[in-house]
């Protein structure tokens, strides 16, 4: 663990008592995080503004930090991201702006989280459209290629994890990206469990919308996500609905703008040509954003090469242990560690009812995981993060050991 991680992990003062790991349920948040959120709603308590027009474009620059960050993070344009409540939120925009008609093919593979399939399950009974299934390999063993196996004329959609929730599969959304692309196929990605913990550049990986909650490896609050939306989906695309937050700034700003006795509701908006346009544009969840922005600022300060390459350390060291004391590994192992994730499946005993009084037992302890299942994949979870040190790994192999 470097010194910088080091200094990170003390602003987390669950670590002091617990060992957890399981940022992939919901992470921790951190003592800066929290002091943000604080100093938003001491704000709140006492504005310091000439008036509340005023106060309540100060609160509009403390959200926005958040999509400065994200931007820096994803390496993209600001005008490229909005904020969402929460994934759940962002799937149904894409799904929501994506033309589809009778008989367009979505793809999503078997083993995906059941939020990911659900906006496109709507759509089969209200649009017609089919939900085709991608079968993965063992152990839930997911690749480009199990999806262009699968793709025809019909094709319009590919919606995936680019990390699975049951197996920790890291798909290479590059090759991916490239295929979609190269076909006139819609990409739509759910990261939840891959911002925060492993890079993704999408100047160099082609994808239509992305979206992510920030209480998982972001660590950040409940009720605030990130939403990336390309260049072209931005041009071409419409959402399917409209906040005036959205609209161009009037001249001298919106507190301005209300004072002038001829204004109408009937006025000839224009909507900004951005990201926002796909927000909900109302007065949001501020106090998450301003979190999130925390949160974010913290992670691109620390760096997403040196938190992936930790990560990477401690799964290792995670994935040893649990050999030598003949645990079953779900998750991918022999694979070019660029498409490892931060979560480990495995399994100890034969059934999942062993397992899952094994788990009960580590959670008495003060060990955080979790024991989640998918299309027959899946097994006990370990997240590790940035926070997390060789200990509380060491922790958890010796409690097994002592349990089993």
């Amino acid at each position: 663990m470097t010194e910088a991680l080091a200094r990170a992990r003390e602003t987390f003062p669950a670590t002091k008592n617990l060992t957890y790991l399981d940022a992939a349920a919901v992470s921790l948040i951190s003592q800066p995080t929290y002091d943000a959120i604080r100093a938003f709603l001491d704000l709140c308590i006492q504005p310091g503004s000439a008036d509340a027009s005023r106060h309540h474009m100060v609160m509009d620059d403390m959200r926005s930090r958040a999509i400065g960050e994200a931007a820096i993070l994803l390496n993209v344009d600001r005008d490229q991201i909005a904020l969402v409540e929460s994934t759940t939120h962002g799937l149904n925009i894409a799904a929501n702006a994506i033309p589809l008609e009778k008989g367009d093919q979505i793809l999503i593979a078997d083993t995906e989280y059941l939020q990911v399939s659900i906006p496109w399950k709507m759509k089969e009974e209200s649009a017609g459209v089919e939900i085709a299934p991608v079968h993965s390999g063992p152990n839930g063993h997911l690749t480009a290629g199990h999806f262009e196996e699968l793709m025809s004329d019909r094709t319009r959609v590919v919606c995936v994890s680019s990390v699975q929730w049951c197996s920790g599969n890291r798909i290479d959304l590059n090759a991916l990206g490239e295929i979609c692309r190269s076909r006139d196929i819609y990409l739509v990605v759910d990261a939840i469990q891959h911002l925060g913990a492993s890079p993704l550049d999408l100047q160099e990986t082609p994808v239509d919308f992305l979206m992510a909650g920030g209480h998982k490896w972001l660590n950040a609050p409940f009720g605030c996500g990130v939403l990336y939306v390309s260049p072209r989906c931005v041009a071409d695309l419409k959402p399917d609905s409209w906040g005036y937050l959205a609209l161009e700034d009037p001249e001298g700003g919106w507190s301005e703008y209300f004072r002038r006795p001829e204004i109408s509701p009937y006025s000839d908006w224009q909507f900004k040509n951005t990201a926002t346009k796909f927000e909900i544009a109302g007065t949001s969840n501020y106090p998450g954003a301003v979190g999130l922005g925390a949160s974010l600022a913290q992670i691109n300060q620390l760096g997403i090469p040196t938190i992936h390459q930790h990560i990477l350390g401690l799964g290792e060291q995670l994935r040893s242990g649990l050999k030598e004391l003949g645990a079953r590994i779900i998750s991918p192992g022999e694979v070019d560690e660029e498409l490892r994730s931060g979560i480990t499946i495995f399994s100890i005993y034969d059934s999942p009812d062993g397992d899952r009084a094994l788990l009960d037992s580590l959670l008495d302890r003060g060990i955080y995981l979790a024991q989640r299942y998918t299309s027959g994949v899946g097994g006990l979870r370990a997240s590790t993060h940035f926070y997390n040190n060789g200990e509380d790994v060491d922790r958890l192999l010796n409690a097994i050991e002592e349990l089993t």
